[in-house]
């Protein structure tokens, strides 16, 4: 009896032990993903603090929104619209000042005051928040080079749509004609394609530019400013970012070249066509490259630069040529650039917020067997 008991205890302590050492590193697991989660997330709130910061702060490290300061009445107007794009035609507006009137650069405030009547009050309180809101309020309401924001990230995103659906669909096509490599006029597109690997971007964007410039031209309007100029540039972005490109030729020729030959010949016996395997059979078994290409083109495309830089005007501009207008030769609004820039991050969070449970599932398809 009494060796049953010492039996049972020890069984007991070595439960308790092993149920404490789980305890233990479930809670070491919970603070290590708590530190990686703030580490992870601290540049996003940092970026939306320092969105409501003043340029004249911006060198300065901001936990918390900085109490809004009350306007400088010895403010030069020429200062504030260049430091802090202050709109001179609304402010003329607001305080009742005629547009044809023109204000000096170095008038200050309170001199404006004076030379129109304008009480001190209503002066602060047309600047209530100024420094704080400037960047949000200029971002969401004014026009840089003759686009605004909203009109940027409009055509961001149209770019983002056609160029990920129609690169994605002409991948599969070129995957389904280059599977199995079993010609040597196969071997020869596919080792073409790679060969785009080792050939920089940069090395060919003067040639493209200029073959572009020469085929647009053709085109009626296309050297004015309007629809056709503005559509045409962006094609070109489109067509740049749709043309067949060594990882998406890799990822799909190696999907569709394990797929066994034998499903296309029985599909083919069966009485389907090329294109009803390619929609019914093989499409379904493309999840996992599909969505893994996705999850690669999709936040390259979202943040282009230098093919917009170069191929669009700037009244026709996307989100990253837009955000950089807002530098200037001798100042640069920092407040606009980062309030713009966690503005064009929200999308893409959103569009992982709503479909992370697709990606996942797409890439953990290829995980399990069976």
């Amino acid at each position: 009896m009494t060796n049953t008991v010492a039996v049972s205890t020890k069984t007991t302590k070595r439960f308790l032990g092993m149920a404490g050492r789980r305890r233990l590193l479930r809670g070491f697991a919970l603070v290590v993903m708590l530190i990686y989660t703030v580490i992870t997330l601290f540049p996003f709130y940092a970026l939306f603090i320092r969105s409501f910061v003043s340029t004249r702060d911006s060198a300065e490290l901001h936990l918390v929104i900085p109490k809004a300061a009350e306007v400088n009445m010895n403010a030069q107007v020429g200062n504030l619209s260049v430091f802090y794009n202050l709109d001179l035609q609304k402010l003329k507006t607001a305080f009742d000042i005629p547009q044809s009137d023109f204000i000096m650069s170095r008038t200050t405030l309170a001199e404006l005051g004076e030379q129109y009547n304008i009480p001190e009050q209503r002066i602060r309180d047309f600047f209530k928040g100024f420094y704080t809101y400037n960047g949000w309020n200029t971002l969401l309401t004014s026009t840089l080079y003759g686009t605004s924001f909203w009109g940027a990230l409009l055509r961001t995103l149209l770019i983002t749509v056609i160029s990920v659906v129609f690169g994605i669909t002409l991948s599969i096509f070129t995957g389904y004609g280059l599977a199995g490599l079993y010609r040597r006029d196969q071997m020869l597109v596919y080792n073409i394609y790679l060969l785009q690997m080792v050939v920089p971007a940069m090395l060919i964007l003067l040639p493209q530019f200029l073959m572009f410039q020469w085929f647009f031209k053709l085109f009626p309007g296309y050297s004015n400013a309007g629809p056709m100029r503005f559509g045409l540039q962006l094609l070109a972005i489109i067509l740049i970012n749709i043309k067949g490109t060594a990882l998406s030729t890799m990822i799909f020729t190696s999907a569709i070249s394990s797929i066994p030959k034998e499903l296309e010949d029985s599909a083919m016996i069966d009485g389907a066509s090329s294109w009803q395997f390619v929609r019914f059979i093989l499409l379904p078994l493309l999840k996992v490259p599909v969505v893994s290409l996705l999850v690669i083109m999709l936040p390259l495309v979202y943040n282009q630069f230098l093919e917009p830089y170069v191929y669009l005007d700037p009244a026709n501009s996307t989100l990253l040529p837009f955000i950089q207008s807002a530098v200037g030769q001798f100042s640069t609004n920092f407040q606009l650039i980062y309030s713009a820039i966690f503005a064009s991050v929200l999308p893409m969070v959103i569009v992982y917020l709503l479909f992370r449970r697709m990606f996942v599932e797409g890439v953990m398809a290829g995980a399990i067997k069976g």
